[in-house]
C-alpha cells in the first residue's frame, strides 16, 4: 500500500473526524461497562508536521494550523484545546508541530480499565504505532477487518473505528460485511465510519448497501460535509462520518461538527447534511 496518513495529517477531514471521535468517547464514558476500541486502519499514532515528505503537501496548513490561527467554533474547541496541550507537552509553545492521531487522541481519553487495539498493515508506520502506544494499548500488524470479527467475544462494550484509505476496491464492500457480521453477534457493537466524498454515486451506493445489510438491526446516522459541490470525482470534496448505534446526544454533536468544519473550510456552495437512515 502506497498510502501514508501522514501527507494529510491535520487536514479538515481528520479535524472533523477527530472531533467526532473524541465527543462520542466523552458520551460513552458515562457507562459502568469497560470499552474496547478497535481502529481498523490505526496508522502511526501521531505525526510529526515538520516532516519534509508530509510538510509539502501543505493539508495541515489549511487544516489544523488555520483553525489555531482563528476564533475556533465551540463544537472543535475540545480538539483545538487537546491538540494545543499536546503540543505545549511536546514543547511546541507557539506553533503546532505535532498533529496526534486517533490511536494517541484514543489513549489519551480512555478510562484504566477500557482498552484499545490499532490495526496498521505497512511496515513503517506499523513500527511507529507500537513505539508510540505500547504498552498503554495494543499494536496489531494485521488486517483490521479481520481483527475486528476476532475481538467480539470480549466482555467489554464495542466501539470500532474504520477509517480506510480506500486504495483497495474492496474497502467499501468489506466496512459493509464487516459490521454485518459483527452486529450479527454483538447487536450493541458501536461504529464511527470516514468516508472520502468525491461524487455522490458512489456514496449512495454504499448507503444503499448499508442500509439494506444493517438498517433492519440498527440505526445509521450520516453526516456528509461537502465543502463545495460534488462536481469533480477527482477531487476529495469533502467528507462522511457515518455512526452506527450511537447514543440519541451524538446526532446534534455531530450536526454541529459538521456544520463547523464546513463553515470554516468550506467554499462556496459548501454545505453540511445530516440525517438517520
Amino acid at each position: 500500500m502506497n498510502y501514508r496518513h501522514g501527507f494529510h495529517a491535520g487536514n479538515f477531514a481528520d479535524l472533523a473526524k477527530h472531533a467526532a471521535v473524541l465527543t462520542l468517547l466523552r458520551l460513552l464514558r458515562d457507562g459502568d461497562q469497560p470499552q474496547m476500541v478497535i481502529d481498523t486502519h490505526a496508522g502511526a499514532g501521531f505525526y510529526d508536521l515538520s516532516n519534509p515528505d508530509f510538510a509539502r503537501s501543505r493539508e495541515a496548513e489549511a487544516g489544523i494550523k488555520y483553525l489555531m490561527s482563528r476564533d475556533v467554533p465551540d463544537s472543535l474547541k475540545p480538539l483545538a484545546d487537546y491538540v494545543r496541550a499536546k503540543n505545549a507537552k511536546a514543547g511546541f509553545k507557539d506553533r503546532i508541530g505535532i498533529y496526534p492521531g486517533s490511536p494517541v487522541l484514543i489513549l489519551d481519553h480512555q478510562r484504566p480499565n477500557d482498552q484499545y487495539v490499532g490495526c496498521e498493515l505497512r511496515d513503517d508506520d506499523y513500527r511507529l504505532l507500537y513505539d508510540r502506544i505500547e504498552p498503554r494499548g495494543q499494536a496489531i500488524k494485521a488486517d483490521g477487518y479481520k481483527i475486528a470479527l476476532q475481538v467480539m467475544d470480549t466482555p467489554n462494550a464495542l466501539l470500532y473505528l474504520i477509517d480506510p484509505p480506500f486504495e483497495k476496491a474492496d474497502d467499501y464492500a468489506r466496512i459493509t460485511s464487516t459490521l454485518r457480521d459483527v452486529l450479527t453477534l454483538r447487536p450493541d457493537a458501536r461504529a464511527l465510519i470516514w468516508l472520502p466524498l468525491k461524487d455522490l454515486e458512489t456514496f449512495d451506493a454504499w448507503l444503499r448497501h448499508m442500509e439494506r445489510e444493517i438498517g433492519e438491526v440498527t440505526e445509521i446516522l450520516v453526516a456528509e460535509l461537502r465543502l463545495r459541490p460534488l462536481w469533480n470525482p477527482m477531487k476529495m470534496n469533502g467528507c462522511a462520518l457515518v455512526a452506527v448505534n450511537a447514543p440519541e446526544a451524538f446526532t446534534p454533536l455531530l450536526t454541529a461538527i459538521s456544520e463547523d468544519v464546513v463553515r470554516t473550510f468550506g467554499e462556496e456552495g459548501a454545505v453540511a447534511k445530516v440525517r438517520i437512515l
